[in-house]
């Protein structure tokens, strides 16, 4: 009986853990610095593209497709738009951006409606990310487990600053991972890019040779444009994959760091 109790209680304990886990707040998020203003690509009245992100939180769970997030301070933020003329105006991120995840903690979409071009006589808008940019979910008044002012003062301050030095500056993955997600925002969001788009896609990114990471992404295209000729998978699709698997084993890098120095 004594066995019995203590495998129920077991039991008990883990289903408790995982309904924990499975009605928390999901993880906070960092932006990596971008290497350039990205600008937003409209389509189906939005105006939006990809950009890279990672898991400051460790023990939270992942965001699930379409997470809204907001930025944690909107001055790491820059939104500019760009008049016919070219000349720029600046506007504040600050509830203007939607943010939502666009591939579990690795990357997030950020767009704005095509009809906040209109309304200001802008024939495009980009944003640029800042140094230590972090995403806070947003709030969840029903969940078991929210994020407090103190989870997002260590999320936003200590744990942000330490994440900038294994993840922000992670030599030539980083670099790949922020050329490759340019080379992702020249494709189609949905269904496969016709051939004369997959051809002309690496030209029309220009990425240079002297980038970080350049070699990776010139290894990694080669093997996506040959493996995505046939069958389900889209360009992009493989490309978002590399993506993602270069920034997973940076933030494997930074949870162990973080692990080491609790």
């Amino acid at each position: 009986m004594d066995v019995w109790l203590r495998f129920t209680a077991t039991l008990v304990a883990f289903s408790l853990i995982g309904l924990a886990r499975a009605s928390a707040e999901p993880q906070i998020l960092g932006l990596i610095a971008s290497l350039e203003p990205t600008s937003l690509q409209c389509e189906r009245g939005q105006c939006g593209a990809e950009f890279t992100s990672f898991c400051i939180e460790q023990h939270r769970k992942p965001p699930v497709l379409g997470t809204v997030y907001d930025i944690h301070d909107p001055e790491t933020l820059i939104v500019e738009g760009v008049r016919e003329d070219g000349q720029t105006i600046r506007f504040q991120a600050s509830g203007l951006l939607d943010i939502a995840s666009a591939r579990g903690r690795s990357a997030v979409r950020i767009s704005v409606p095509a009809r906040f071009l209109k309304d200001n006589g802008l024939a495009s808008v980009r944003v640029t990310v800042g140094e230590r940019a972090t995403l806070i979910p947003e709030p969840n008044p029903t969940a078991y487990w929210v994020h407090t002012g103190y989870d997002i003062a260590v999320a936003a301050g200590p744990l942000r600053n330490a994440a900038a030095a294994i993840i922000d500056r992670g030599g030539a993955r980083t670099g790949a991972a922020l050329l490759t997600a340019r080379l992702i925002n020249a494709l189609p969001r949905a269904g496969r890019a016709s051939e004369a788009r997959r051809d002309q896609v690496w030209r029309s990114v220009e990425l240079s040779p002297e980038s970080s990471g350049y070699e990776l992404v010139v290894t990694g295209f080669d093997q996506c444009y040959r493996v995505t000729r046939s069958g389900l998978m889209s360009l992009r699709q493989c490309l978002g994959s590399l993506h993602d698997r270069w920034i997973s084993k940076l933030n494997v890098d930074y949870w162990e760091a973080v692990d080491a120095g609790s």
